[in-house]
């Protein structure tokens, strides 16, 4: 178990003793600052990633194989990660902003890439061709292939109101009813995470352990000063609420 730092902002009763795998997006790694941020955040879980092969089908059963050995409680893919693992079938996932049109968002990338973060095979580049690119284009087509009624409520899915790569919002909802839209690009931040991804980790935590947490319902309007606008104490105080409440903001002039 891990000692709980003070100086930053932690949930150490959230997934702990559980295992979660994280599948990191392209030109990354296993030492993606995300990791990192997840090892934080959860001091008490596990949190396991390794680095991903180029080639998509190398990729896709370095993954299979990875779960059959690590059993992750859940599994968490952003970008690329998240095309891969919408097809790791039999596990709870939450994807980030999945590229489910690979090869097409790869064609913007042609060339030498470089990788963002070290790998553990020591290689600092690679090529995105034509051959690549059609890869993951034949790869992308093995997508919600196995959906079933189990599988659309083992699924959720993150996706930014202003991601600039990436937008697949609208193909996600035609297989899994549970999309949620937050405010931000393409990466996942700090923000981003404490905001919605860890109510939605909380969440599948919460019903694997059958527990069920107290309702607290917001109007919308009691977070908003008078120009409309979000007021400086929200943010806090909705980080506050949700460590021990289901937390659903309302607002009457919708319903």
């Amino acid at each position: 178990m891990e000692v709980e730092n003070q100086y930053v902002k932690q949930y150490p009763d959230l997934m702990s003793g559980k295992k979660i795998m994280y599948v990191h997006g392209f030109g990354s790694s296993a030492q993606s600052g995300t990791v990192a941020m997840l090892r934080t955040l959860l001091p008490n879980a596990t949190v396991v990633a390794r680095d991903i092969p180029l080639h998509p089908q190398e990729g896709i059963e370095m993954l299979r194989q990875m779960c059959e050995e690590e059993k992750p409680d859940l599994i968490i893919g952003t970008s690329m990660g998240g095309m891969y693992t919408e097809m790791l079938y039999g596990y709870d996932r939450i994807v980030v902003n999945p590229a489910f049109k690979m090869g097409d968002t790869m064609s913007k990338f042609t060339g030498k890439q470089v990788f963002q973060n070290p790998r553990q095979d020591g290689v600092q580049e690679f090529m995105v061709t034509k051959g690549l690119i059609k890869e993951y284009q034949e790869m992308t087509t093995h997508n919600f292939a196995s959906v079933t009624d189990e599988e659309r409520g083992r699924v959720v899915g993150l996706f930014g109101d202003a991601d600039p790569i990436v937008n697949t919002f609208d193909l996600f909802l035609e297989h899994y009813p549970t999309a949620i839209r937050f405010h931000g690009e393409h990466r996942l931040t700090d923000k981003i995470a404490m905001h919605y991804l860890v109510p939605i980790i909380r969440y599948i935590d919460d019903r694997q352990s059958g527990k069920e947490r107290p309702v607290v319902y917001i109007d919308i309007e009691t977070l908003r000063d008078s120009y409309g606008k979000a007021t400086a104490s929200m943010h806090k105080a909705y980080e506050m609420l949700i460590e021990k409440y289901n937390v659903y903001v309302l607002d009457p002039k919708s319903t």
